[in-house]
């Protein structure tokens, strides 16, 4: 593919009309098609990949022109959110919001490279710190700036939800339901909260124990069909009481440093702990945000470098990407 059909841009910005614009930004999308095919990060990519990520970057770079649509939101949601206006990169002294700028570029590929999956689907991580990366969006950056003066302005937004796939804004950051001495708390809380003297956190080597907790602790009946069958086989338990009730995840405790906690391993934690982060359904959210909140989870990290600089410091955007509706959910 050495051209980009107007039908693949109109698809690409989720509309059937064709604008006064849509011509000069295809050209642009196509004119860099062959540095997104000559980069590594790339050239091994079908020709859809390819043309899907040329399509990207100018869509980036009509709303920068615009100063709307969903580059514009996305920043801007992010600010408030955030406090800053991208994840990853700390802008130069020479960052100009309403302009074009590397970091921008650099967030785009990152988002193209790092693909969300799903309970049965398998994710993608992708360093945003990647040479590649950084090197294609510094080539991408001197084409726009090269086209910057006659870039036309788009009369028409874009759609909000290309920057992301997703309507990310509007997942909401809401408090952890923590117990307090006010708090009413219901039967299983109370009983956990008895146990543990206090601890939220609650952790069982394997489901034997889980059971006996169950059963002599919880006052459940002791038999099969009432003892979370579907936990058999797993291992590595946490409970969290709070105020919602109590939450169970099994194979994360390896880790959460705490003292009672007798499975805590620091270089289990570091190797797989960024799976709690980044695939849905495998870890409660509120457990993942009590954890990151008590500073608990000090260990875990992305399986590349900086890693876990880059999660520590972006753990809830990454979450948030990853996790999609399992973020903040029940």
């Amino acid at each position: 593919m050495t051209t980009i059909h107007i039908q693949h841009w109109l698809k690409a910005n989720q509309r059937t009309r064709v604008l006064p614009t849509d011509k000069w930004y295809l050209n642009f999308a196509t004119s860099i098609l062959p540095s997104v095919k000559a980069s590594p990060l790339f050239c091994k990519e079908d020709c859809r990949t390819q043309a899907n990520t040329a399509i990207a970057l100018s869509m980036y770079f009509q709303d920068a022109i615009a100063q709307n649509g969903g580059w514009k939101l996305f920043t801007e949601v992010h600010r408030k959110v955030y406090g800053n206006h991208l994840p990853f990169y700390l802008p130069a002294d020479n960052y100009v919001p309403d302009e074009i700028n590397p970091e921008d570029i650099a967030f785009v590929l990152w988002t193209l490279k790092s693909q969300p999956g799903s309970p049965n689907q398998n994710y993608t991580l992708f360093s945003p710190y990647d040479k590649e990366l950084l090197a294609l969006s510094q080539t991408v950056y001197k084409l726009m700036d090269a086209r910057f003066e006659e870039a036309p302005i788009r009369e028409e937004a874009s759609s909000c939800l290309w920057v992301t796939g997703t309507d990310l804004p509007d997942m909401p950051i809401t408090p952890l339901p923590e117990v307090t001495p006010e708090t009413k708390l219901g039967n299983l809380t109370s009983r956990c909260l008895k146990y543990s003297k206090g601890k939220p956190l609650l952790y069982f080597t394997n489901y034997k124990e889980l059971c006996t907790f169950f059963v002599d602790i919880l006052g459940w009946e002791n038999k099969p069909s009432a003892l979370l069958p579907d936990l058999e086989h797993k291992k590595e338990f946490v409970i969290y009481a709070n105020t919602k009730g109590m939450l169970i995840a099994h194979n994360v405790a390896a880790c959460f440093r705490e003292a009672h906690n007798p499975m805590y391993d620091a270089k289990r934690a570091a190797a797989e702990g960024y799976d709690m982060f980044c695939q849905p359904g495998y870890c409660p959210f509120d457990l993942l945000k009590y954890g990151m909140a008590k500073g608990i989870l000090p260990d875990v990290e992305l399986p590349f470098p900086k890693g876990k600089e880059i999660l520590q410091q972006n753990w809830d955007f990454i979450a948030r990407y990853y996790l999609r509706q399992y973020y903040e959910g029940e």
